[in-house]
């Protein structure tokens, strides 16, 4: 599993952990919310029934009162806390017997009441210390919630950061192989021509050989002519003379036809398919770092191309040609100190320069 999509499992747990608390909170401030009410019913309760309370507490105090005006002589609470004899004690809770027999539903109510009101408020109590221990949970929930989100958040905007990072490679990769893609096209087509130029020196080189056949062909037969008129006809010298000048501007003629015009003259060796050369080393930089050949290859686009600069009255500017220790190359490119039998091998560094030196090579144009 990538990294990615790790990440994307991990932030939907977390979100899918996110949402479960959110329905617990939910749930607790429901369990809240009805605790807090059921704490207000309580309250509500214990105030009714203080309230019946007190009412009964004062029908009670009337009673003994309307008790005491109809000739009672002893008030209730003098029974409880006035008595001074046993027998004085006797007679008060006599009375408080007669008030008992006729009240006793009246006290048994408000003992009852007085009960439910202590245990109404412990249990109001009770709930309210739940209600404070459901906040304090709702309140640690709601915190680890937000540090969740908050790391949620942390992760989203690393996954975002790497997708980026991941779709920046893609278009490089995609920019790279486009780059490739044009590279390619270029070599082949700088191939191509090298190929082009090689086919058209191969027929300039036919036709010079078929130009130079005719022509030794002509003079031979020229010769010929004349020394068979010469020895039938005994032709004078001037005769003789205007032939063999005739001879010689028709063969200057075949000469000039055939030859290039290059600017040095040309070596012996120039007809020869196959011939030693002294070849040096060089490079973009020390060509100057236009890396532009003289016939238009571009080195800095090909650092691997096959490239030699020769002197083009002895090898021809776009032959292929194939030189001992360096392989077939393009004559595609000239240098002032490249002259006669010299080569100069294009290397893409400096130091296959310097391992490649000045060597006596063999060299076969193809």
């Amino acid at each position: 599993m990538s990294e990615i999509e790790e990440m994307n499992k991990k932030i939907e747990r977390v979100t899918q952990s996110l949402n479960e608390k959110q329905k617990m909170i939910g749930k607790t401030e429901q369990t809240i919310s009805k605790t807090i009410e059921e704490i207000r019913t309580l309250q509500n309760e214990i105030k009714e029934l203080e309230t019946d309370i007190e009412k009964r507490q004062e029908l009670l105090k009337n009673r003994i009162a309307s008790y005491q005006k109809a000739g009672g002589s002893v008030s209730y609470l003098e029974v409880i806390f006035g008595s001074q004899s046993f027998g004085d004690f006797i007679s008060r809770v006599s009375m408080v017997n007669k008030i008992t027999d006729s009240d006793a539903s009246l006290l048994e109510k408000l003992d009852s009441d007085i009960h439910k009101v202590a245990e109404k408020k412990k249990l109001a109590l009770e709930k309210l210390d739940d209600l404070n221990a459901m906040k304090t949970k709702q309140e640690e929930t709601l915190a680890e919630i937000n540090e969740e989100k908050l790391q949620n958040e942390k992760r989203k905007d690393s996954l975002e950061k790497k997708q980026q990072e991941f779709i920046a490679v893609i278009d490089k990769l995609k920019s790279e192989d486009k780059e490739l893609a044009s590279l390619e096209r270029d070599v082949k087509q700088n191939m191509a021509e090298a190929a082009k130029k090689a086919e058209q020196a191969e027929q300039v080189k036919e036709r010079k050989n078929k130009m130079k056949a005719a022509a030794e062909k002509e003079t031979e037969s020229k010769g010929k002519a004349v020394s068979k008129e010469e020895s039938e006809h005994k032709v004078t010298p001037v005769a003789n003379k205007e032939d063999e000048n005739k001879t010689e501007a028709a063969a200057r003629e075949e000469k000039d036809a055939e030859t290039p015009k290059p600017e040095k003259k040309p070596q012996d060796n120039t007809d020869k398919k196959s011939f030693t050369v002294t070849a040096t080393a060089y490079t973009m930089e020390s060509a100057g770092g236009s890396g532009v050949t003289y016939t238009g290859i571009n080195l800095r686009e090909n650092p691997n191309a096959k490239v030699i600069a020769v002197d083009p009255s002895v090898i021809p500017i776009g032959s292929v040609v194939h030189v001992e220790g360096y392989g077939y190359a393009i004559a595609g490119d000239i240098g002032s100190a490249i002259n006669g039998n010299k080569i100069d091998v294009y290397v893409p560094t400096r130091q296959a320069a310097l391992e490649w030196g000045v060597r006596t090579v063999k060299v076969t144009i193809q």
